[in-house]
């Protein structure tokens, strides 16, 4: 889903991406495959 905000990872506000594990907004550089970066580096 894709929204407008600040991203909860690196803090860039613009458009958003909601993670499917995590739920959390984010960029679209913190945004890979559906999923978040941390959660994609199994850190969540």
């Amino acid at each position: 889903m894709e929204t407008y905000g600040v991203c909860a990872i690196c803090g860039k506000s613009g458009k958003m991406f909601t993670c499917s594990l995590c739920g959390r907004s984010v960029c679209v550089n913190d945004y890979v495959a559906g999923v978040c970066r941390q959660c994609l580096a199994g850190k969540k």
